[in-house]
């Protein structure tokens, strides 16, 4: 039976394919040609390289499903195209952390984390802040998986649709969705909107999806970069909650020497975290 059902879909999207190629549509791009010219479209990956470091100011303005509100700062610095090496700074919470990309490191409120988990949970928390930021760079990132293309429309307006597949351990929670889907105008290729879906979380619990859309873009040496960044929240239909968040960025580009001030980590080798002695098991008896 799914042979036979697979046999039909397949008829049936090369039927459409061909329909759609007889009335003049555009070929659907492969996944590596629709990231590739996406990011050429963001003015190129060499280019994105070029800036060196790379520090980013987020002022975030959310409103909860409640309808409270709050404002947030949070600082980063990472080489492109991220997320390591990297850093962020939460002055609220007192938090620095950063990764060099050989483990990561954390102090809050001038204390040393000494939990084992910090050395690879620094790198999945820059994922999880700078992922959808940095669309289309980040698509290229390590265990990034663009799986297909398809067209579709946003606003009334043609876009493709990448279909972007993650890691489970790629984000820092597992409330956010490691299946995302991230929408290219048709003409030129710009980044319009990308989506991740509501996460069962079980026990009757389920995280918010997010849609996030970009604009007033900042051109840096040559590189289009978002300066300001909204989110939406999606219930497990998709449709929009009123629990939303407004990101306004500024970038500014910072020296090579810098890289070790950032990124090294400051912590006495003596108070690292060190990860759990592995202790073998018994023996059966003999």
């Amino acid at each position: 039976m799914r042979a036979r059902i697979g046999f039909g879909v397949a008829v049936l999207m090369a039927t459409s394919a061909a329909s759609a190629l007889a009335a003049g549509a555009p070929p659907v791009p492969s996944p590596d040609d629709a990231v590739s010219r996406a990011c050429a479209a963001a003015g190129g990956m060499d280019a994105f390289r070029a800036l060196g470091i790379l520090a980013v100011t987020m002022t975030s303005d959310e409103v909860t499903q409640d309808g409270e509100t709050s404002t947030r700062t949070k600082t980063m610095a990472f080489v492109p195209p991220g997320p390591v090496p990297g850093r962020f700074e939460v002055p609220k919470d007192g938090i620095i952390a950063a990764d060099d990309g050989s483990g990561g490191w954390a102090v809050a409120h001038s204390r040393p984390d000494a939990r084992p988990g910090t050395s690879y949970m620094v790198r999945r928390s820059l994922a999880s802040f700078m992922f959808p930021l940095l669309f289309p760079f980040s698509l290229t990132w390590s265990g990034v998986a663009v799986t297909g293309v398809e067209p579709a429309a946003v606003a009334g307006k043609p876009v493709w649709r990448l279909h972007v597949v993650l890691p489970r351990s790629f984000f820092d929670t597992p409330q956010i969705a490691t299946n995302w889907t991230v929408d290219l105008d048709q003409q030129s290729f710009a980044v319009v909107r990308a989506e991740s879906p509501a996460t069962d979380l079980g026990k009757g619990v389920t995280a918010d999806g997010m849609r996030y859309a970009w604009s007033d873009a900042v051109n840096l040496a040559g590189v289009r970069l978002p300066g300001v960044q909204r989110v939406i929240g999606l219930d497990e239909v998709g449709h929009e909650k009123t629990h939303s968040r407004v990101d306004h960025l500024s970038y500014h580009v910072l020296p090579a020497s810098d890289s070790a001030r950032l990124f090294g980590n400051p912590i006495p080798p003596d108070q690292r975290p060190h990860a759990p002695a592995m202790v073998p098991p018994p023996l059966p008896p003999s």
